[in-house]
């Protein structure tokens, strides 16, 4: 019993060491805590984490409890401006993504490794989408626009759903094949705008009640107790819970703008103290989160082929991003400096650590066996959350580090930088450069060269 309260304490500090880490050095928490994790778990034995252990048992507790936890509080910090702005764009980069994904990583299981088409598809949804926890917590600290952030968090609140609903639709269409196209899009469809619904009008309900009722000394637990009733009712019509959470943590953080239009008083929602103790909650749920993570990590599963099979559907997936990025988002301005964050945000999380269980539930019992999928899934995790972090460390902040280094590299590569980076990179680089060497000063043009004097510089007799 003493280890256990000292274990929640130890992991409490490495969850502000982690984030103070992050703030200098641009190392994700994520990672820091999934080592954690790790080394609690698999390495030393401290905490069981072995098949029968209650940490197993707990998975989809753990997931769902963040999954509602972090979206509420990403739709809370979020402009509802920002986020209508990009729903449009958003929901299309989510989709086209998430498509490229499946066909890509569908592809390279039937011609690399020659699996079935199913058993490619089924790897290609359970690993298709990122996870909204840990994006959420690493946009948080990105350094991105309002317009990225606002992308980044739909475009997560999305993908848990897809994941979910095209790996449950494959392991029914493997078992079965009794499952139509319309059934697929009355699913997708279905799931979400009812979610839209239950979240919007859950929120109005609770903003009328709290204004009623003057709801003060208690307002941020009973708010989040409503939280956990919308995820319980969307969940309970067949919709996304996680969305309607956002939703209704989106309408809530931005109550004041539309109180103004319903005459009503909001103040007690919206006050500094509901915000802080958001972030006290999210902080502590996070930090158990990843931690957890790590605890699920076996050594067992990092073989040679697993590990390589891994590396090869991370480059995919990114690959299936920059795809998507550029026929989605094209040269917009507005995502313009964040484009290598959003390329390199790739995290897959819990969900697909749960989902990745799929096959030993609904397909071993009927002698149906896809090699090493667990393991696979759980090496996509590790480096896809590698991957986001370098993207962070290289591209985020308000002065990020890659530009730097792509500076200091173009003096020696000669012209081959131009084809690497582009004229224009390289132009600003050199420029910026001789500034530097000029102490501050823009670079003098060259002089132009005198005019030479006709006749010697006799001026010519006027006849």
């Amino acid at each position: 019993m003493i280890e256990f309260f000292l274990v929640i304490g130890l992991t409490l500090f490495m969850g502000f060491a982690a984030t103070v880490i992050f703030d200098r050095t641009k190392i994700s928490q994520v990672l820091i805590l999934m080592l954690f994790g790790f080394i609690l778990g698999p390495a030393t034995g401290i905490i069981d984490s072995g098949e029968e252990s209650i940490i197993i048992s707990i998975s989809q507790f753990m997931g769902t409890l963040a999954l509602i936890v972090l979206l509420f509080d990403g739709g809370m910090m979020l402009d509802i401006f920002s986020v209508v702005k990009a729903i449009p764009k958003s929901t299309f980069f989510t989709f086209i993504t998430f498509i490229i994904t499946l066909i890509l990583i569908t592809l390279f299981a039937m011609f690399g490794l020659g699996w079935p088409m199913l058993h490619g598809l089924l790897l290609g949804a359970v690993v298709g989408g990122i996870s909204s926890a840990i994006v959420i917590a690493m946009v948080d600290k990105a350094g991105v626009t309002e317009e990225s952030k606002a992308l980044l968090t739909i475009e997560s609140s999305i993908t848990d759903a897809l994941c979910i609903i095209g790996a449950m639709v494959v392991i029914e269409v493997i078992v079965s094949s009794s499952i139509g196209i319309g059934e697929i899009g009355h699913m997708l469809l279905g799931s979400f705008l009812i979610a839209a619904f239950v979240g919007v009008l859950c929120a109005v309900i609770w903003i009328a009640l709290s204004n009623k009722f003057g709801i003060e000394q208690y307002a941020y637990m009973l708010t989040l107790a409503m939280v956990f009733i919308v995820y319980a009712v969307a969940q309970g019509v067949d919709s996304n819970g996680g969305f309607a959470v956002f939703i209704f943590g989106l309408v809530l953080g931005n109550a004041r703008v539309i109180a103004k239009k319903l005459k009503l008083n909001t103040d007690s929602l919206v006050s500094p103290i509901v915000r802080i103790f958001q972030e006290e909650v999210t902080f502590f749920v996070r930090t158990f989160f990843f931690v957890y993570m790590g605890l699920l990590l076996a050594p067992s599963y990092f073989t040679v082929s697993a590990v390589l099979i891994a590396v090869a559907v991370t480059v995919l997936i990114v690959l299936a991003r920059m795809i998507g990025e550029k026929l989605s988002l094209g040269k917009d301005p507005a995502y313009a400096k964040d484009k290598p964050i959003i390329t390199y945000m790739v995290p897959r999380g819990l969900a697909a650590a749960v989902l990745a269980t799929l096959p030993i539930i609904y397909l071993t019992p009927i002698g149906i066996e896809i090699p090493e999928f667990q393991p696979i899934v759980f090496g996509i995790i590790v480096l896809t959350n590698v991957v986001a972090t370098g993207g962070i460390f290289f591209f985020g902040g308000e002065r990020p580090l890659w530009p730097r280094i792509r500076s200091g590299l173009i003096p020696y590569m000669g012209k081959s930088a131009e084809l690497l980076f582009g004229d224009e990179i390289v132009k600003d680089s050199n420029e910026e450069r001789e500034t530097k060497e000029n102490g501050g000063k823009t670079p003098k043009q060259p002089a132009k060269a005198p005019q030479k004097k006709v006749n010697g510089g006799a001026k010519k007799k006027v006849k």
